[in-house]
């Protein structure tokens, strides 16, 4: 396996890895929407994404960190923490014959450091608070539940931390 960021010539794979995890979600309510839409992907000034992949090229994981204010401000704010100082974990997904493997854990160290670059001081992560797998990722990652909120369409659990 290795790992990079990815680029435009990964927009399909992307899509291809986010539908197949969807349609396998047994709680879709774990699947969160956010503001962006794909032309943002690959704007390091708004986010970078992830990837783990298999030798033969085939993408198994990926994870995204938002870093700019108008996509991080609704959880940020929920955490009590300034928007323009604080990156989001987002669109974290593994196929379920690769989890439990900590490939979460590395794609989100990996992005720690991109938000540290752009001076970031906090993170925040959304997470349902039933998907065990990714808050023991985000529990090694350092991060500590801040609290959970329920809008009446999804319940889900701000995790944070201090970069």
């Amino acid at each position: 396996m290795y790992y990079r960021v990815l680029g435009n010539q990964d927009l399909i794979g992307i899509r291809v890895l986010t539908n197949t995890v969807l349609t396998a979600l047994d709680n879709k309510e774990w699947w969160m929407p956010v503001m962006s839409d794909e032309r943002h992907y690959f704007d390091n000034t708004w986010t970078v994404f992830e990837g783990c992949f298999l030798n033969n090229g085939t993408m198994v994981g990926l994870s995204g960190i938002f870093m700019n204010p108008e996509e991080c401000a609704e959880h940020a704010l929920e955490a009590e923490l300034d928007p323009v100082t604080t990156a989001e974990l987002s669109r974290c997904m593994v196929l379920s014959p690769f989890r439990g493997r900590s490939i979460m854990l590395r794609l989100n160290t990996d992005l720690i450091d991109y938000a540290r670059l752009r001076a970031k001081t906090d993170l925040v992560a959304a997470v349902h608070p039933n998907n065990a797998g990714m808050i023991q990722s985000l529990i090694m990652l350092g991060m500590k539940p801040e609290r959970t909120m329920d809008d009446g369409r999804q319940r889900y659990t701000i995790y944070r931390m201090k970069l």
